[in-house]
């Protein structure tokens, strides 16, 4: 995996959003949630539909066009003519005062894309919603790391093949956030920042960039953001 050409928006990676059920407020409308669902993007208006819902809204980009850039010349299976269908998560909100064109139940505002893949490549809606702070995964060799509230989880092809170490420990810098843990065995650390970032194999988009050293071993690829702070 490499940084894809260009930069993410700029991103307060220190605070990533609250775990939706600890508030009172609907995941779909909190704006600190991560939003879940399938954007068609075509020339003259794109969509977004949330996962779970039927209906479309309208989707107002305020990003650069990170979408329509990162995944310009990308054909779906129905054909190059057709609109791309895109799974995403993001950051954005439902506008209530925006009133939005016939055929659609209202608008959205795109705030920042997260994540991003074509529809049908990975399980999108299908799956749920991930309880991790941060996934990061890289390719040759492949490599993963998944950092919850109780370890840090690495998983790769050679042996050890998993290795999970409690109480991993959090610094926070400016674009960036690591995490350390170390056992008698083995110390990891993963250290994520706001770039851009494309899986030099599959073509799913990252809004964060991974690096990480494994026993002083570097690996470099992609990381995602999960649904509880960051």
């Amino acid at each position: 995996m490499a940084p894809a050409a260009a930069p993410a928006a700029d991103t307060d990676t220190s605070s990533f959003p609250s775990d939706p059920s600890a508030t009172s407020e609907a995941p779909a409308e909190s704006g600190l949630a991560i939003k879940r669902g399938i954007v068609t993007l075509s020339a003259d208006r794109s969509s977004f539909r949330p996962c779970g819902e039927q209906s479309d809204l309208l989707l107002v980009d305020q990003t650069d066009g990170v979408l329509k850039r990162e995944f310009a010349g990308e054909k779906n299976a129905e054909g190059a003519d057709a609109a791309l269908k895109l799974y995403i998560e993001a950051y954005g909100e439902r506008s209530i005062d925006q009133p939005a064109p016939a055929g659609f139940a209202g608008s959205f505002m795109l705030e920042e894309a997260l994540y991003a893949a074509p529809d049908g490549q990975t399980r999108g809606c299908d799956a749920p919603a991930q309880d991790y702070i941060v996934a990061a995964r890289g390719n040759e060799p492949f490599w993963s790391a998944e950092v919850t509230e109780a370890a840090l989880v690495w998983r790769q092809t050679d042996e050890p093949k998993e290795i999970s170490i409690a109480a991993p420990q959090t610094q926070d810098a400016e674009g960036a956030v690591s995490y350390t843990a170390a056992n008698n065995d083995h110390k990891i650390e993963l250290l994520i920042e706001a770039q851009a970032c494309r899986d030099d194999m599959s073509g799913e988009y990252f809004a964060y960039a991974a690096k990480a050293l494994l026993d002083g071993k570097q690996h470099t690829g992609c990381a995602r953001v999960g649904s509880r702070t960051f």
